[in-house]
């Protein structure tokens, strides 16, 4: 979630501390919020992170260098469908490695493209089955394979 204050370039308004006076996720308990940064330093557009199931509701003072009321202080809601909206993704996000899933659908997709159009090799000697991304650098998953008379048999490695 982005916002801005005052109405005049955000830049006008940088190097601000804003601080939650509410964070509430059932319109009734106010909990802490998470942390707001300035997004990039000298822009004037601060954001936090939402990843929430619930809908919130939330005020933030921009602190005592605002003197007005009226740009000091900000409040707004948010709901599971714009978290949705969120967890879709970017072009951006990552597809993961052999430890790290991908965390957005955007990203899934991404590593299934990468698996699909990826190298794949099998090597005999140590018996691995190894899956990279296009382009062969970032291995995706490496499976142990096992050989019978009668059949293959991959493990998790």
């Amino acid at each position: 979630m982005y916002f801005v204050f005052g109405n005049a370039l955000p830049s006008s308004y940088t190097g601000l501390s804003p601080t939650f006076i509410l964070y509430n996720w059932n319109g009734i308990t106010a909990i802490p919020g998470p942390t707001i940064i300035e997004t990039t330093a000298g822009s004037g557009i601060y954001g936090f992170q939402y990843g929430g199931t619930q809908s919130i509701a939330w005020v933030i003072d921009g602190g005592a260098t605002l003197t007005t009321n009226s740009i000091r202080y900000l409040s707004g809601s948010l709901d599971p469908v714009m978290v949705m909206d969120q967890s879709i993704g970017f072009s951006t996000d990552s597809v993961g490695s052999t430890l790290t899933d991908p965390t957005t659908l955007y990203g899934q997709i991404k590593r299934n493209q990468e698996f699909n159009e990826g190298d794949k090799t099998f090597t005999k000697s140590t018996g691995y089955w190894d899956v990279y991304a296009r382009g062969g650098t970032l291995l995706l998953f490496e499976k142990a394979l096992s050989n019978t008379l009668t059949n293959a048999t991959s493990t998790e490695s």
